[in-house]
């Protein structure tokens, strides 16, 4: 099966070398395509959504969610032999058991932003800490800086 990757939402250069990719039916293959561009448009979607309310929160789930989706699927398919690590070590070398897991958190999104909006409401004090500059603005690009370290709430 070839796959014409400028019509993916994400690379696939590192994907087609892996030897899970090569082991996979092309049943299993067009299941994680379909799995992962779903994935990819729900995450998309929610991300844009709260970044565009323009406020410390919205940000924040932004951010979150943007860090989420490169250590759960960005990661694994665009570094090297990544692919067959993740499949090796979270998902006993099946792809179908990686796909299930993108269709599984792409079905229930609003999960991702209750959790993440419990976390800033936990977290809020600091997290508008981190937000101020040395003037004493609020910069919604530094939330970036540190929303990773929240990326956890979401597994």
């Amino acid at each position: 099966m070839m796959i014409d990757a400028n019509l993916l939402p994400f690379s696939v250069d590192e994907l087609v070398k892996s030897k899970a990719w090569h082991d996979a039916t092309p049943e299993q293959r067009r299941k994680f395509i379909s799995a992962s561009i779903t994935f990819d448009t729900v995450l998309t979607h929610y991300a844009d959504k709260y970044r565009a309310k323009k406020t410390v929160k919205g940000e924040f789930i932004a951010c979150v969610l943007w860090d989420f989706y490169y250590d759960l699927f960005c990661n694994p398919l665009e570094q090297g032999n990544g692919f067959d690590f993740e499949l090796g070590y979270y998902y006993e070398n099946n792809i179908d058991n990686y796909s299930e897991r993108l269709l599984d958190e792409a079905i229930d999104p609003k999960r991702w932003i209750k959790v993440l909006k419990q976390a800033y409401r936990e977290n809020k004090e600091k997290i508008i800490e981190g937000t101020t500059d040395k003037n004493g603005e609020i910069d919604l690009d530094l939330v970036n800086d540190f929303s990773v370290e929240y990326r956890d709430y979401l597994y």
